[in-house]
């Protein structure tokens, strides 16, 4: 004889697995939902034209900024869950660098974003900010300007165009603007004045040039290039006022990895490294 928790002459058992099929459903109906649900990509839309949608680094306007995006911005959809009377979606860009939240009411279903049409003023800017204190706009077609933290520009990619960079400044002004910067590098914090120039080169590959900027504590910028290559970092220190001091590295082609900055027989060297496996250095005479 089969079991069957439904039949009449088992109502005690029956009534029990009700109750548990809708205690199960209370609790679930409770737990925020974070799966992926929807569409798959979203474009952000109803965002007035002179402002953009902040990008945070959780559900709520609580928690800090880490992105900002104009209306026709693509983001990938993590999924979505309420919060309050507010619905925030767990986004992330097509290339995957940037990831955060934003609300939902910004949101539109959109399809998978067209790689090959990013220019002009379908470029849309997007602020990183590191852990250095530095801001790092970025564009899909290429473009990478670094600002430090007071808002002034250190470098810039050698494909950005004004157009970009008009906008990059933008961005950043108005980032400065939401969380109580003014835009102004003059009050940067009081530091050793450096202005450093060295060579080196990629092992096996192109000879780089190098220079070691900035004034004030965590605002120093290291930049290399060579070939058209632009590699970028934040140190907090000046060289020789540490023993050594290991910083991320940013290049303009999407590379990634981290240098090392110590004292030199000569002065100073940058050792780097960077994922997909190559490696060199830049020797920096003491001033």
């Amino acid at each position: 004889m089969t079991f069957n928790v439904f039949a009449k002459d088992h109502r005690g058992k029956r009534t029990l697995a009700i109750l548990i099929v809708l205690a199960a459903c209370f609790f679930l109906s409770a737990m925020p939902v974070e799966a992926q649900m929807g569409p798959d990509y979203w474009v952000v839309q109803g965002v007035a034209s002179d402002d953009t949608l902040n990008i945070r680094s959780g559900p709520g306007t609580i928690n800090r900024v880490v992105a900002r995006a104009p209306n026709g911005a693509v983001f990938r959809n993590l999924g979505c869950r309420g919060e309050g009377s507010e619905r925030w979606c767990h986004v992330e860009t097509p290339d995957g660098r940037i990831d955060g939240w934003a609300s939902g009411r910004y949101l539109q279903e959109s399809g998978a974003p067209n790689t090959a049409s990013h220019s002009g003023n379908n470029d849309v800017p997007e602020l990183h900010l590191r852990n250095t204190g530095e801001m790092e706009v970025r564009f899909a077609a290429g473009c990478t300007a670094l600002y430090n933290p007071s808002g002034r520009r250190i470098t810039a990619g050698s494909s950005c165009s004004g157009a970009q960079l008009s906008a990059a400044h933008d961005a950043i002004e108005s980032y400065m603007r939401e969380n109580g910067g003014n835009g102004n590098a003059s009050d940067a914090s009081s530091g050793e004045t450096v202005a450093l120039k060295g060579t080196g080169t990629i092992i096996g590959g192109a000879r780089l040039s190098g220079s070691i900027i900035g004034k004030g504590i965590g605002n120093y910028a290291l930049l290399m290039t060579g070939e058209g290559l632009v590699c970028t970092a934040g140190l907090q220190h000046a060289p020789g006022t540490v023993a050594s001091e290991l910083a991320s590295l940013h290049c303009s082609n999407g590379a990634h990895g981290v240098v090392t900055v110590k004292e030199h027989s000569s002065g100073y060297i940058a050792n780097f490294s960077l994922t997909q496996g190559d490696s060199g250095w830049v020797i920096f005479e003491r001033s």
